[in-house]
């Protein structure tokens, strides 16, 4: 506690400690996100319009580790 003096007042200062959970700080960071629902073509017209033209290259994007995190699913590719 620390005092300060004001035009001859005496003001008293408590500092507050804030103990955040580390849970209750991942918790409150998600709100302002929303889901959005997307399908599959569009996945796959997102990765053209990402890579460009070439097929092997939109495969290896959509069946990509990265992807597969992204979207909570694994995508095959067969041909």
């Amino acid at each position: 506690m620390a005092k300060t003096q004001k035009r001859g007042q005496v003001i008293r200062r408590e500092a507050q400690q804030m103990k955040v959970s580390a849970a209750s700080a991942v918790k409150g960071a998600g709100r302002g996100a929303r889901q959005v629902q997307v399908t599959l073509g569009d996945l796959i017209a997102a990765a053209f319009d990402t890579v460009g033209g070439e097929v092997k290259k939109v495969a290896q994007v959509m069946s990509s580790k990265d992807m597969a995190v992204a979207t909570g699913k694994h995508i095959v590719f067969v041909g």
